[in-house]
């Protein structure tokens, strides 16, 4: 088998109901709860969960008196499945997309980077859904508390992101006044939110398998795991499995876009202006700007272009480094170099 080949070509063009893992449901989210408002006691708790800053992000963004005003997270789907097609499916590096000789590699760290989630906490979230036992629920607090209705009507393996979001409306639009319980029980429910529309839901972004309750079970079980890490195993458990058709791809796929904009020149593609600074650099892209870049760009020519580039920068930092006086005449000579290959 050659290395690195590329996937066969998408045969659905229309992508009807694919796909539709999008940084919107964190905004739909907020739609939401805002005009109710969080406490400061919740903002709090939610701002130390590894979800957190990812959700204030939008919060902080969203104003009441004129929702229309906020940015649509919107994405050429073609321009994703293209750049899914160049998934390295022979591994020469893990969780890699190959272009050329090129590789733009994904790791952890880059997903929590990009999406501004807190790397800490041990890596057992998978041991943890592993474990999780539908017939034992009754020892998950959440669900027991919240979902027991649906335990007793049928039996079912998931639940519905239209239910989720009926429940941490119902807690936080207690009548009484809302305990400490309370506020963490909101925090958790959104993590379960997140869960069912971004991170692990199924093909529709609609629902979500009961056993992630296991991740937030309670407020101290969230800040056990590391979700960076779940997450985009999750995403390249996905990416890997529907290899020979992308489309199907369950997962934070928007995330892709985002790597791949910051392995390209500055300028290259458009940014939102004056938003570098203390949020989380997802804030900082227009999906729609860079996969319809992706979908109408050489990527092969484009990608030697880059390559280059990244070399000529990695050059000078090494320069500089060396301590080399004459950092003019290095920079030319590398110049030089990418010029006769």
């Amino acid at each position: 088998m050659p290395r690195g080949r590329r996937n066969p070509p998408e045969e659905d063009p229309a992508l009807t109901r694919k796909l539709r893992h999008s940084f919107n449901a964190v905004q739909d989210l907020v739609k939401e709860i805002k005009p109710i408002g969080l406490s400061d006691r919740a903002k709090t708790y939610l701002r130390k969960e590894p979800y957190g800053d990812l959700v204030m992000l939008y919060y902080d963004e969203f104003d009441v008196a004129a929702p229309k005003n906020m940015k649509k997270i919107t994405t050429n789907k073609h321009g994703v499945v293209k750049i899914l097609n160049y998934f390295d499916r022979d591994c020469e590096v893990p969780c890699a997309f190959k272009f050329g000789e090129n590789f733009i590699e994904s790791t952890p760290a880059k997903f929590a980077g990009i999406t501004g989630m807190k790397r800490f906490g041990s890596r057992r979230g998978q041991k943890l859904i592993q474990r999780f036992n539908l017939k034992k629920v009754d020892e998950n607090v959440l669900y027991n508390k919240y979902f027991s209705d649906i335990k007793e009507t049928q039996h079912s393996t998931a639940l519905t992101k239209k239910k989720i979001m009926e429940t941490i409306i119902e807690v936080m639009k207690k009548k009484k006044r809302r305990t400490k319980l309370d506020d963490k029980h909101v925090v958790c429910l959104i993590g379960f939110y997140l869960c069912c529309v971004l991170f692990c839901s199924d093909k529709n972004a609609s629902s979500v398998n009961v056993k992630y309750h296991a991740l937030v079970k309670t407020y101290e079980t969230v800040l056990e795991v590391s979700w960076p890490d779940l997450v985009h195993e999750h995403l390249f458990e996905e990416i890997l499995k529907n290899a020979d058709c992308p489309s199907n791809v369950k997962g934070c796929v928007q995330y892709i876009l985002i790597l791949f904009a910051e392995h390209t020149p500055a300028g290259l593609i458009q940014k939102v202006q004056n938003n570098e600074q203390k949020i989380p650099r997802v804030g900082r892209w227009y999906m729609q700007v860079i996969s319809d870049f992706i979908a109408g760009a050489n990527m092969t020519e484009f990608t030697v272009s880059v390559f280059y580039y990244l070399l000529y920068i990695l050059f000078t930092i090494t320069c500089k480094r060396a301590c080399v006086t004459d950092i003019y005449t290095c920079k030319l000579s590398v110049i030089f170099c990418i010029w006769h290959v």
